[in-house]
């Protein structure tokens, strides 16, 4: 399998051949399973919405104080998920450069967020303690893990364009190109929207290479 190196020359990273693997395959669908897992589990679980750090403070407060148990399944399954995100990027990326130094982060940051999450009920926190940590689960999860996600994707998109279809190096840039305007939400609430909008069109993409590797594997 030809892996994704930055160092790569543009000829070179234009003829990859598609990956076929079946640890390819099983990492990046598993990935996608237990990320989305963990969001359905909280909307099908929980009280309300998971809130948004931009909600009120009561509303914020008000959740978290009735769905402890949601939360902490939740971040279980986000926490897990790191696992075959981390092992997808070890096995697109075979060298060191930019696509596997974006995936390491995107897989750190996750974990953060999970993490950080995790501490809200397990530390039954509260007042300005609450809103700090879920602030930070925003930060992590959000404008610090998607855009580097969308690195990785756009960056492994490119290297595979010569073999794979174009739809899905379209699907990998555009991802990467919203992916990395999300990082603006840091400083702009309105900006908001392209968290979803590139986190799930990368996580689109990763299946889509997970099943044409298993496929190509055959």
């Amino acid at each position: 399998m030809s892996a994704v190196t930055s160092s790569a020359p543009a000829s070179t990273a234009s003829t990859a051949a598609a990956p076929a693997s079946s640890r390819l395959a099983l990492t990046g669908v598993g990935f996608a399973v237990l990320f989305i897992a963990g969001l359905v589990f909280s909307g099908l679980a929980g009280s309300a919405t998971y809130p948004s750090p931009f909600d009120a403070d009561k509303v914020t407060e008000a959740y978290f104080a009735d769905n402890g148990g949601v939360v902490l399944g939740m971040g279980i399954l986000q926490l897990l998920s790191v696992v075959p995100l981390a092992a997808f990027v070890l096995e697109v990326t075979k060298r060191a450069g930019l696509a596997r130094a974006a995936g390491l982060c995107a897989a750190a940051s996750l974990a953060a967020c999970a993490l950080i999450g995790l501490a809200i009920p397990v530390l039954d926190a509260g007042g300005g303690t609450l809103h700090t940590l879920h602030e930070l689960t925003f930060m992590a999860g959000g404008p610090a893990h998607v855009p580097f996600l969308g690195i990785l994707v756009g960056v492994s998109a490119l290297a595979f364009r010569g073999s794979a279809p174009r739809w899905t190096t379209a699907l990998g840039l555009t991802s990467a190109g919203l992916a990395l305007l999300s990082a603006a939400t840091f400083v702009s609430e309105s900006l908001t929207p392209l968290l979803p909008l590139g986190r799930f069109t990368a996580i689109l993409w990763i299946v889509v290479t997970a099943v044409r590797a298993a496929r190509l594997r055959k």
